[in-house]
Order: C-alpha cells, then structure tokens, then sequence
C-alpha cells in the first residue's frame, strides 16, 4: 500500500467537503477553488459527478487500491454511457488520472492542515521538501531535495507539491535538533521560483477550514467573504439551477401532488452545504445560538430555486448581500417552530433593496442555515412580530 492510500480523516474531510461543479475542462477553475470544488474533465452531469465523488471517497475512505477503483470507475461508465465512445486504453488512463490526483491532492491537504496547526507550527517551524526519485524527474524538483525553509515561506505558498501533474514529490515538518542533524545552522535561503503559472499556484487544502466555527470570527468572515466572491459558489448555485429545470420540465414532476413534488426534489440533493455568512459573538449572543457560520444547504438552494421560478429581481449575486442583511438588519424576531429555533431577519442590501431572511439552528445547534432568503417590499412581518419575540427592532 502507497503513502497516498494510509488515508487519514484531514484527507477524508477535504474530499467530503467539496461541491459538484460540472465542467468541460480542468482549468475551468483555479488551483485555489478546487479545495472546495470536486470537478471531472468532461463530466457535465449532475447525477455522474455525484457518482464518481462518492467513488472517490470511498476510494480515500477505505484505502482502495486503484484496480478497486477502476472496477467501481467502469460501473459508473456503465450507468451513465459515459466515455462511450473510446476504448478500454483511454477509459483506463482517464481512471487512473482521477484516482491518483485525487489522492495526492487530498493527502497533501490534510497534511497541509495537519503541519499548519498552531501546536505543530510550534514544535516543528520548518518545512523540508522531499524529491521522490521517478523516472523523468523535474529538474528544479530534484534541486529543492533537503531545502528547508520556515514554514511561512513564500515558497510554500506556491510549491507545496504536488505542484505539476504527475509530480510526487513531498514535504515534511521538522524541529530544530532534525535541522541541525542535516548540517544546517538555520533554515536556507528562498530560491527563486515561478510565481506566475496558473496550475498548481496554491498549496493544496491552503484555502481549506475543516470547521470555520473553530476559528476566529475575523478569520472565518475573511475567508467566508472571499470564497463567495471567487466563483465557486456562483457555479454551485447555476448547477443546482440547471438541475432544477431539468427536473421541474418532466411530466413526472408537473403531474406529481405538492407532497411528491417535494420527495421527488429531495432525490437531486446530495448533502452539500457552503458557508454564506459569519456572526460576531455580539450577534450569537442576541440571537441566542452556539455557531458563528450562516450554511446554505443544497437542499434548501434547490427549494428556494423552485419556489422563485419565473420571478424576478432576485439573482445569485443577491447572496453576496447576507452578510451585510445580518450587519445591518432592521428587525429580528425569534420563533419556536417545530422546536426549531427560527430568526426571521429583514434588512437592507447596499441598494437600498429589502430582503428577508430565515435562520435555522439545528436541534443538536451545531449548524446554523440559512433556509429562506428573499427580495420582498410587501410582507407584513407584523403577525411574525405577534407570534415570536423581537430581539432587535430600528
């Protein structure tokens, strides 16, 4: 079994946490976004995707070998008639390059996340990188072999590795006795680099949180603020879009009752979430919840696409204005609906445009979400007011 297939839950964690974006072509997204992004050249639909991500958790999961996996490749060919039209040689290869840059990619995230922790960061704050010997070797790989450098180095920022395809090169975390025991009196000097390419220009799982409620309020609200505007997001919400009308143009959907309808929606989703907001403590506190980061669930994306269709006014971008409706609301009400703790908010974007929002704390209040979102000018939040307690009124 390779270092790649000793899977550990960092790695399992950065799989599992990414979204299903459809694409024709790798480059489509940056390096950065594909630490939230699960993408397959060519794998255009929802249902196919969704398909070969749960293959390669399992693949991750359980240590598979790569013939499990392409065993489990084939049947998804299979199912969905995809790659038909090309041989066992090309389907072969086309496996194989997902299978192997999934793994690295992930094993060098969660390593990355594991080295980057405060407590290790301490103990071990230098970084040595390793060439594994191939049989073609990058020459500028070979000669980083032993190079250590402080953890914060601009170095790391683009040339973790992997950094190219098919590279297998690795980096380890030392203390100061290891440094010393190479020879070394201090950390060497930063060699000069390629600081313009456009694949692999980011350290895999760099812009990765595992739990964005474990870090500090300033931190999360940078990190929730710039993921919603680098693109992933939007392209999350035009798949799910896409699915939708696909879904709601079947005569299967438009003959189905209100209650089959809502079964019938449930199907397409498949448990993704994505961080839209973040609180301050003095938010959490008049709110009374225990979780600082605002989800948006693919489930309730694709009810709120639904229940939108054929108006207007309200867009993707209108998302990108949740964080400013909770800096700024005008009116919090809180309610107990279905022992649910319910916040219906109403607040203005930076248009002037009035929006209403509903938050839900889950019952264990693990996770806060967003499930209702909307541009509204003719509510009457009056009879909310009558049957909840208004926490903040202006």
């Amino acid at each position: 079994m390779s270092d790649f297939q000793l899977q550990f839950q960092e790695q399992i964690d950065f799989l599992q946490q990414k979204v299903n974006l459809p694409t024709e072509s790798y480059k489509e997204i940056s390096s950065r976004q594909h630490d939230r992004a699960f993408v397959v050249a060519g794998a255009m639909k929802a249902d196919l995707l969704t398909d070969l991500h749960h293959a390669v958790n399992k693949a991750v999961a359980d240590g598979q070998s790569f013939k499990q996996f392409q065993d489990s490749f084939d049947d998804i060919l299979a199912k969905h008639g995809w790659l038909n039209d090309t041989d066992k040689g090309y389907k072969a290869w086309r496996a194989r390059v997902i299978y192997q840059t999934n793994l690295k990619t992930s094993h060098a995230a969660g390593r990355y996340k594991q080295m980057t922790d405060p407590i290790v960061l301490k103990r071990r704050p230098y970084w040595r990188y390793r060439h594994n010997t191939i049989e073609n070797p990058r020459i500028q790989h070979q000669r980083w072999d032993n190079l250590v450098l402080p953890a914060d180095a601009q170095f790391w920022k683009f040339n973790f590795p992997p950094n190219g395809y098919g590279c297998k090169c690795s980096v380890e975390a030392i203390n100061e006795r290891q440094l010393k025991a190479m020879g070394k009196n201090g950390p060497d000097d930063e060699p000069s680099f390629d600081g313009d390419r456009t694949d692999f220009d980011s350290a895999p799982g760099a812009s990765w949180f595992p739990d964005l409620n474990k870090y500090p309020e300033p931190i999360a609200k940078a990190f929730v603020a710039e993921n919603m505007r680098d693109g992933v997001f939007e392209r999350w919400l035009q798949r799910i879009g896409g699915q939708v009308a696909e879904l709601v143009a079947t005569v299967a959907y438009r003959q189905a009752s209100e209650g089959d309808k809502v079964k019938i929606r449930r199907r397409i989703a498949q448990g993704e979430k994505y961080p839209v907001a973040v609180l301050s403590s003095d938010q959490q506190a008049m709110l009374g919840v225990k979780t600082q980061v605002v989800l948006f669930s693919e489930d309730d994306a694709i009810k709120q696409t639904v229940s939108r269709q054929g108006n207007t006014g309200f867009d993707i971008k209108s998302y990108l204005h949740v964080q400013t409706l909770l800096e700024q609301a005008v009116l919090i009400v809180r309610q107990n609906i279905q022992q649910q703790h319910t916040l219906w908010i109403e607040g203005f974007d930076p248009d002037g445009q009035r929006y209403i929002a509903v938050l839900h704390q889950t019952k264990d209040n693990k996770e806060l979400f967003l499930k209702s979102y909307r541009l509204d000018s003719k509510t009457d939040l009056s009879k909310e007011k009558e049957k909840g307690e208004v926490l903040y009124e202006r």
